[in-house]
């Protein structure tokens, strides 16, 4: 792979490197390609993101999630070292998780977290949004969810399946955080693909809610996760508050801070 000294230009690169044939694609008219290697469609059809999407990611105007990194790689058909390598100049760790499976352990960064930050409500969650652990604050201001695993325990199950208005509210972007978090776990079942549960999870909410269906096949979400909550507390009736998320790696797992709005 040659050293490009950027992710897109790299990623233009290695797009122009392969041929449709390579990637499996059927044989197209006309014979003679104005470009070589793949189109920029071509390529954002097998690894599952919108053209629009891709051709930021070249020009340098958007920054790459995990996932997307991994599933380009993937539709490269790259190596071992050549997909450390983009993984490395999209600014992440050089190897994924290897067992394709979600990884669910609470690393020694989170805990600390979860230990100095007293103050405001906090928890930790793994790729597929499954809460993993939390602070006092966030056990009685925000959730309360069972002791024992299970989807009751997961956010995006517990968005789609429960009965009542969402508590997310963002009048400048409708989806909010409900969009940035299905968009999410799809990088992740891209990632992840041996995880059994997580696929599981993703068909029947597909299958159970329209909403879920039509965010999963949405182009990915923009803007982020910031949102306003309006969470019924047992001990201060409503509270109204920001949610700011912070990824962990080692360990693929987001950290999520509520704090009272100003």
């Amino acid at each position: 792979m040659r050293r490009d000294d950027d992710f897109g230009t790299a990623l233009r690169t290695l797009r122009h490197r392969l041929t449709p044939r390579e990637a499996g694609l059927p044989a197209s008219l006309p014979a003679v390609r104005r470009v070589p290697g793949l189109r920029r469609d071509e390529l954002a059809g097998i690894a599952g993101v919108s053209e629009e999407h891709l051709k930021r990611l070249e020009q340098g105007r958007r920054r790459p999630s995990p996932g997307v990194v991994d599933a380009l790689a993937r539709a490269l058909r790259l190596g071992a070292d050549e997909h450390a390598r983009l993984r490395t100049l999209a600014g992440f760790a050089a190897t994924p998780e290897p067992d394709g499976r979600v990884p669910r352990e609470v690393t020694n960064t989170a805990r600390r977290m979860l230990d100095r930050l007293t103050e405001v409500a906090v928890c930790v969650c793994d790729a597929s949004w499954t809460v993993l652990a939390a602070n006092d604050l966030w056990h009685t201001d925000v959730c309360t969810i069972p002791e024992t695993p299970g989807r009751a325990r997961n956010v995006v199950w517990r968005a789609f399946t429960e009965a009542g208005p969402s508590v997310f509210q963002d009048p400048e972007r409708p989806d909010g955080f409900r969009g940035t978090v299905v968009a999410e776990l799809r990088d992740t079942a891209h990632r992840y693909p041996a995880d059994t549960e997580l696929a599981s999870m993703i068909a029947d909410l597909r299958a159970g809610s329209p909403e879920f269906a039509r965010l999963w096949d949405a182009p990915p979400a923009t803007g982020g996760h910031a949102d306003r909550l309006r969470v019924p507390s047992p001990v201060h009736g409503h509270l109204h508050l920001d949610l700011d998320v912070l990824t962990i790696n080692p360990g693929d797992l987001r950290v999520v801070v509520y704090t009272a709005t100003a």
